[in-house]
């Protein structure tokens, strides 16, 4: 105990011995910290960059992610300003006659080179096309309006909207009575329909041709309509989709099943509203779709086809599905049996 208590007594002298001054000299200071970091600093080789250190570390199509980012937001002031003057309305003379002032713009005569046209040129250009989307340009904006929309001059030399009537673009037969070819053929418009296609519903007349010499008459049949893929969805073709329309919401259904119907005639009838047309479709439509597919099973059967013929469980059948639809089409969207 003796000899413990002196070793302890002989460190606590020698600790009050040391001074606090020697312990700070023994110490650096911040700038000789600082000067021993460039001196390290100087020595080491550094990378590069920092950036060429990151892009090896992620992958080649993060890579094109990011750079399309950056091009996108380079390049997004460009585009509003693009967008804004496309918007301008400007003083354009009529492409088709190059005489008067161009009062419509056809969004789908771009390639035809009559994209602007006068009133009393557009009656003409757009006579048969009448599934054309119209714009008129006399009010300072673009106003998108229907195929029955015309724009006129009243007697005070101002441009005003008027109306006029639209045929459903059928061509009457080369021979309609035994007169002849159809040389004396007088085409009026006939009966009134609604033709709904994948851009919304359109207000139309079939045409009724009538010869000159003998008074005889001709209108479009069940043949006539469906020769020019229009499916009468009533008896009097009060109705009409063309078959661009089935179609689609057919291959809608595949790719969603859970696609409802009334959302699918709700998007048509609002490409209807924003071109300046107007009409809602009724629920003809879900008893159309059903005729026109049953139609399609019928023609399938008579070319001997088999559209209700598995991959997945032909030859054999290895498994019961409780939905084959969803089965075929999972099937269908595999990369194909694995074995």
């Amino acid at each position: 105990m003796s000899a413990v208590k002196a070793s302890s007594t002989k460190e606590l002298q020698e600790l009050e011995q040391w001074q606090p001054d020697e312990i700070l000299q023994e110490v650096p200071s911040l700038d000789q910290h600082l000067q021993k970091l460039k001196t390290l600093l100087s020595t080491v080789i550094a990378p590069a960059s920092a950036e060429v250190e990151e892009a090896s570390t992620i992958s080649a199509w993060t890579r094109r992610q990011v750079l399309s980012g950056q091009k996108f937001r380079a390049a997004l002031p460009d585009l509003v300003n693009s967008t804004l003057a496309a918007e301008m309305v400007t003083r354009n003379i009529c492409d088709h006659c190059s005489s008067r002032d161009a009062v419509i713009r056809c969004l789908d005569c771009v390639p035809c080179g009559t994209s602007f046209v006068c009133g009393t040129c557009d009656e003409v250009v757009h006579k048969r096309q009448v599934f054309h989307n119209r714009e008129a340009t006399f009010e300072g904006f673009y106003k998108p309006i229907a195929p029955t929309t015309i724009v006129v001059l009243d007697e005070h030399g101002q441009y005003q909207l008027g109306e006029q009537v639209c045929l459903l673009p059928i061509p009457p037969p080369k021979q309609i009575c035994s007169c002849g070819p159809s040389t004396n053929v007088t085409i009026t418009p006939g009966k009134q329909t609604v033709v709904v296609t994948i851009n919304g519903t359109y207000n139309l007349c079939l045409p009724a041709a009538s010869c000159r010499v003998c008074s005889g008459k001709w209108t479009p049949g069940t043949n006539d309509l469906l020769r020019y893929r229009y499916w009468p969805a009533t008896s009097s073709c009060q109705m009409m989709f063309t078959f661009d329309v089935l179609t689609s919401f057919q291959q809608m259904k595949l790719a969603s099943p859970a696609l409802s119907q009334q959302a699918f005639l709700k998007m048509l009838e609002h490409r209807s509203l924003s071109t300046g047309r107007i009409g809602g479709i009724c629920d003809t439509f879900h008893r159309a779709c059903r005729e026109f597919s049953f139609c399609q099973f019928k023609k399938d059967d008579l070319c001997q086809g088999e559209p209700f013929k598995c991959p997945a469980c032909t030859p054999d059948m290895l498994a019961i599905s409780v939905d084959g639809n969803r089965k075929h089409y999972r099937y269908n969207k595999s990369k194909g049996p694995v074995y």
